[in-house]
């Protein structure tokens, strides 16, 4: 065939060669552009952070839960107010609790009145039995002695055989009356006295439980600090370890966090957190608080469908005024991963 001409200046149609050296060049283009995408997936490391939201606490800090189940009969401080350590804030129906410590103490006086009569008539018996013992001695030395005097009379004749039978009897006599005083058991009277003794001491036990039913009825502050009370109210039924008060220190300022329960594992102390406290959000940019993990609570808790690891983390001053119960949206620096994990969530 001839060659290709054009009047309008046009480009010759391409040949076969020059279509598949057009398709590989393409094909490069695309692997190596794929070659570089995959790469920058695979080796591109960026930070990985998990979140975490909260409230800003401090040192010492504690919660006031109540120990046992109740109905609100006073409410003692409130929120703000300064405590030590050891004051009631709050008091729940206690009048059967009370009941029963006086039963309780009435049956440990008698059970104790009880013990000390019979020890007391347990020691007159011994004292008794013991001047009797000595007196069967006394009567039995002096019936061994007349017999030996009737016994050489009647050797000399001065004395009848029928004295020296007579003798011999009140020596036995004498002698079985100090061996049954000398072999006296007192053991039913020990073990009676022991008997009343374990009376006295489940008497006792009986009466440290009941004031401990009532102690129970005081719920007080276990730290000293600022309170902050939840939501009760007097005459509510309060639920066995509801937590009532929480009480703030002032010595380190901490971040009380929430780590999902997905990334619990990942958390470990030393890692770096920054954290935004809600009061201090701007409409533009962030305000970022400073902090790191200082402790982890070792459990999973619970509340509600949330499940949660608690951690605590020393922040630095923010250089603003943050009153404990501020609540906080953070982020834990937990290492850094491939760009297709953090895609991925992975």
């Amino acid at each position: 065939m001839g060659e290709y001409r054009s009047t309008r200046g046009e480009k010759p149609p391409e040949t076969a060669v020059e279509k598949r050296r057009r398709a590989w060049r393409g094909m490069a283009v695309v692997l190596a552009v794929a070659a570089a995408f995959f790469a920058v997936l695979r080796y591109v490391e960026v930070p990985r952070r998990v979140p975490a939201s909260g409230y800003a606490t401090t040192s010492p800090y504690a919660e006031v839960r109540s120990p046992v189940a109740g109905v609100v009969t006073a409410i003692e401080a409130q929120s703000g107010d300064e405590v030590e350590a050891g004051a009631v804030l709050v008091r729940l129906a206690d009048e059967v609790q009370r009941a029963a410590l006086d039963r309780a103490e009435t049956e440990e006086a008698r059970a104790r009145s009880e013990l000390a009569y019979r020890e007391a008539a347990y020691a007159e018996r011994l004292r008794s039995h013991s001047n009797e013992v000595q007196v069967a001695a006394l009567a039995l030395d002096y019936a061994r002695r007349r017999q030996e005097i009737t016994r050489q009379l009647v050797g000399k004749g001065l004395a009848s055989s029928r004295d020296l039978m007579a003798d011999e009897h009140q020596a036995a006599v004498a002698a079985l009356r100090y061996r049954q005083l000398s072999e006296h058991d007192f053991g039913a009277d020990l073990r009676q006295l022991d008997m009343l003794r374990r009376q006295l001491e489940a008497a006792a036990a009986a009466v440290r439980g009941a004031r401990a039913d009532l102690e129970a009825r005081a719920v007080r502050a276990p730290a000293a600090g600022r309170l902050f009370r939840h939501t009760f109210f007097v005459g509510e039924v309060v639920r066995a370890d509801q937590v009532l008060f929480e009480v703030f220190g002032h010595r380190e300022r901490l971040l009380r966090l929430r780590v999902p329960e997905r990334y619990a594992t990942r958390v470990a102390v030393g890692m770096p957190v920054r954290a935004q406290f809600r009061s201090a959000r701007r409409l533009f940019g962030r305000r970022w608080v400073r902090a790191t993990v200082g402790d982890l609570r070792g459990a999973i808790q619970a509340e509600g469908n949330e499940t949660y690891r608690v951690v605590y983390c020393p922040y630095e001053d923010p250089g603003f005024d943050v009153p404990p119960g501020t609540t906080a949206d953070a982020e834990i620096l937990v290492g850094r991963s491939p760009l297709w994990r953090v895609i991925l969530n992975d």
